[in-house]
């Protein structure tokens, strides 16, 4: 327990520095946070405001997190509350660290070295308080690891059990796990089906399998379904104009920076996963000699789950399928552990503090060592490079470390959400009634976190929101806010309307204009001057 308090504080509190002492984060974090208060503080709150196009798991967590921000306003308007959920989800990632050690019965000092090696390592601290979903899925991730590797050596149904919960849970985090449950059914299924009964093998294979992946299917079926009953898409990542295909496709074509995060270069894609940890190669090879000398399955069990999402990672950069953020490579980190971890075989009696008795134990304690004091610096050097760590929230502290080359008033990541408070300071200086201001909130949501005032949206979660849309001047809107869509085609305003942005469709009239972080165009608020004359009427009254 003084372990787990122990990280969480230590998370959050870097993170709740970055975010308020310097206005450094990833504007992921504070949107998610926005998925969870509009489920509290929308017009029309429900639970499904929470969206279908994300996974639902972190907002979920900090929907009662948000409950106190009444008394802590910054949980809500600064998006702090994030920075809650991840600190407590590193932290337990950490737990679980310790708690594989300790089924391996590794003397103390050892297990003290793995624990920090995980928990101290520079990307896990900024991602344990980055408020980001990163910090569930690699506790989801590691749950399994440590429940599956229980089951491998005593076969208790109940830790494969275990695995697939974690599994379930980890889909609700982050679509990624899936590659991880695709690795772990195909490990279950060779290791049963070789070791079964002939004349069972095939029925006692099936079953090993449903009771594995039974979680994560139901979770994926629930999800897609409830998905489905309420905004018509199964898949809404896949298939939705705001989803993850969506994105890539509208950089590709674009360009920009958000086009090269999507490089398909062989040579960022190994220098981002190296860079995460240099040792990644070397430990997987070792895994791999280890368990075929050995025939100890257990070493292959780090490279079915965490190797999965690592080579998912890869191939989506590499297609352009995905962003490849420097932060999709994370998981790399707590494999190499896990690799270590696993070549000290369990036995009867504790080690000592320091015992590594055999071959694969020293391969293994000079693995922990080489990822402390080389992998640390390594992964610093290369968060800190723009090609590499290709996130503000890696090398954005260039401008803490060196703050004569890089002055914090000229970097845009270090102005996020500064013209968004000012808007939303603007309209709630307005005094307007509930239900004043149109938005959608796929670019908008930092003003609605903003306010003061969170009712006067009309957001894209609202039940009247597409009536409202379509004749705002019928439903007591007075404003529309829109988003630039050079920067976006994923504003339901500029769908609806596609001249709006230029010139008003008719129906508005400019009257406030916000600029980005990189001194783009951001938003345009226009006030509602009534519907569209008709084209007869004008084109006669032209005539006479």
């Amino acid at each position: 327990m003084a372990l787990f308090v122990f990280f969480s504080t230590l998370y959050f509190t870097v993170g709740y520095v970055l975010m308020m002492r310097y206005n450094m984060f990833d504007p992921d974090s504070t949107s998610r946070v926005a998925n969870a208060g509009y489920v509290l503080e929308s017009r029309d709150p429900h639970l499904s405001a929470v969206g279908f196009v994300w996974n639902p798991l972190p907002s979920l967590v900090e929907i009662p997190i948000l409950r106190l921000a009444q008394w802590w306003p910054e949980l809500r308007d600064h998006g702090i509350a994030g920075v809650v959920q991840s600190a407590l989800f590193m932290a337990g990632a950490a737990l679980m660290v310790r708690r594989i050690a300790l089924d391996r019965d590794i003397g103390s000092g050892w297990r003290r070295i793995a624990v920090a090696c995980f928990a101290l390592q520079p990307m896990i601290v900024v991602y344990g308080g980055s408020g980001m979903s990163e910090a569930a899925e690699t506790f989801c991730v590691l749950w399994c690891v440590r429940h599956l590797l229980r089951w491998v050596e005593d076969r208790h149904v109940g830790d494969l059990a275990f695995a697939g919960v974690a599994l379930g849970v980890g889909y609700l985090a982050r679509y990624e796990v899936v590659p991880a449950a695709l690795g772990v059914a195909m490990f279950v299924t060779v290791l049963v089906f070789r070791q079964a009964v002939p004349t069972t093998r095939m029925s006692t294979t099936a079953a090993h399998l449903a009771i594995v992946l039974f979680p994560i299917t139901v979770a994926a079926v629930v999800w897609a379904l409830t998905g489905w009953v309420v905004n018509q898409e199964l898949f809404a990542t896949l298939t939705s104009r705001y989803g993850n295909e969506s994105q890539v496709a509208g950089a590709m074509a674009r360009g920009g920076p958000l086009s090269r995060a999507a490089s398909a270069d062989w040579v960022v894609v190994s220098a981002r996963m190296f860079g995460m940890q240099p040792f990644v190669g070397i430990a997987s090879a070792g895994a791999l000699l280890y368990a075929v000398l050995s025939r100890r399955v257990a070493a292959l069990v780090p490279l079915v789950t965490f190797g999965a999402v690592l080579m998912f990672a890869a191939w989506g950069q590499v297609s352009s399928t995905t962003f490849g953020w420097f932060r999709f490579y994370l998981l790399a980190i707590p494999m190499v552990v896990c690799i270590a971890l696993v070549c000290w075989a369990p036995q009867r009696g504790p080690r000592a503090p320091w015992q590594a008795e055999t071959r694969p134990a020293k391969f293994a304690a000079a693995l922990l060592i080489l990822s402390v004091v080389v992998g640390f610096p390594v992964t610093v050097r290369a968060s800190l490079n723009e090609r590499i760590g290709n996130q503000q929230l890696q090398f954005g502290f260039n401008s803490l470390l060196h703050p004569d080359q890089y002055p914090a008033q000229e970097q845009w990541y270090r102005r996020l959400m500064v013209n968004d408070r000012v808007l939303a300071d603007y309209l709630d200086r307005m005094n307007l009634p509930d239900g004043s201001i149109l938005m959608d909130t796929f670019n908008t949501w930092g003003v609605w976190l903003s306010s003061e005032r969170p009712k006067q949206f009309i957001v894209t979660s609202d039940y009247d929101f597409k009536t409202a849309l379509n004749r705002p001047w019928l439903h007591g809107v007075k404003y529309m806010l829109l988003s630039n869509p050079e920067i976006t085609d994923a504003d339901a305003v500029n769908v609806r309307y596609p001249s709006m942005w230029y010139d008003g469709a008719g129906i508005g009239e400019l009257v406030y204009t916000i600029y980005g972080a990189t001194g783009d165009e951001r938003f345009r608020l226009y006030k509602v001057t009534g519907p569209p004359r008709p084209r007869l009427a004008s084109s006669q009254n032209s005539e006479r």
